[in-house]
């Protein structure tokens, strides 16, 4: 079932990217704004890497297996369609007795909206998240830059880029930057700064990621970073805005998608890094240590 979801997303982004190339359109990841992290309903964790990817793409902030519905008092309703996830496998080393991870297995949840109360028969209802106007929101995604304690730099020439050479972000002037049908300039200029971000997240001081030898590496990184953005944007609840560059790559995505049935899962997961070395930045440096 593991297969099915990296066939599932790389169908719909093949796609996607076909239609942007013929129309002339600027591609954008399908990956809706969820106000949050995807999240199971009865552990509360966030879900990562792919099957953040995933249920981001469907629009499916709250999720749960059948069972897991049914110990918090809710029943999955007759005709309601599963979500195939990846979970990780996890086995005892006989020598050490370790618990190790052994790959992935297929499991199956259903989103909140499957679900009425057994007793009430009322419908699942998700925490609301504080009521955060634009203005505080886009304050708390300049505090999550901000201790990144990246090099960014602003110029009125240049665009937008990361300089691994220098370790520096150069962006351009806020003012610079205009409003879409779907974001505020604003929160475009953030989109761009936290794409530019996770950029930065590579150079051999961090991650140490960065393989930008020939169109390919470059094709890649530009999906981590783009991947890494858009769950960063969720996360923050900012929209994320298209990037004009995006057309550069899409015959590399293309080919790297009919090709390399990893190749997503691949992107994903090294997206999720990103994401996870970001979260780190954000604790005190007693905690981070």
């Amino acid at each position: 079932m593991k297969k099915d979801i990296k066939a599932t997303i790389t169908a719909q982004m093949i796609e996607m990217i076909r239609e942007a190339k013929e129309t002339g359109a600027d591609f954008t990841l399908p990956f809706k704004t969820l106000g949050g992290r995807p999240h199971n309903a009865l552990t509360g964790k966030n879900y990562r890497g792919l099957n953040a990817l995933w249920l981001g793409m469907l629009g499916t902030l709250t999720v749960a297996t059948y069972k897991q519905w049914q110990e918090l008092g809710y029943q999955v309703q007759k005709g309601s369609a599963s979500i195939p996830i990846s979970v990780p496998m996890i086995a005892k080393n006989k020598k050490t007795g370790d618990a190790e991870m052994r790959g992935f297995r297929a499991a199956s949840v259903f989103a909140s909206s499957c679900v009425l109360h057994s007793e009430t028969n009322e419908p699942w209802v998700t925490p609301d998240l504080p009521t955060v106007d634009l203005t505080e929101r886009l304050a708390a995604v300049d505090e999550y830059v901000s201790n990144l304690r990246f090099d960014i730099r602003h110029s009125a020439e240049g665009g937008a880029y990361y300089s691994p050479a220098g370790d520096f972000i150069n962006m351009p002037h806020r003012e610079l930057f205009v409003a879409t049908s779907t974001s505020s300039a604003t929160e475009c200029y953030y989109s761009t700064l936290l794409h530019e971000s996770a950029h930065c997240t590579g150079h051999k001081s961090r991650l140490n990621r960065l393989e930008l030898k020939n169109k390919k590496g470059y094709a890649f990184e530009e999906l981590i970073a783009e991947l890494s953005a858009a769950f960063l944007c969720n996360h923050l609840r900012v929209s994320s805005s298209p990037r004009a560059d995006h057309a550069q790559y899409l015959n590399s995505w293309l080919t790297a998608l009919g090709s390399d049935s990893d190749y997503i899962f691949k992107a994903a997961s090294e997206a999720q890094k990103v994401v996870d070395y970001m979260d780190e930045q954000q604790l005190p440096l007693e905690e981070a240590a």
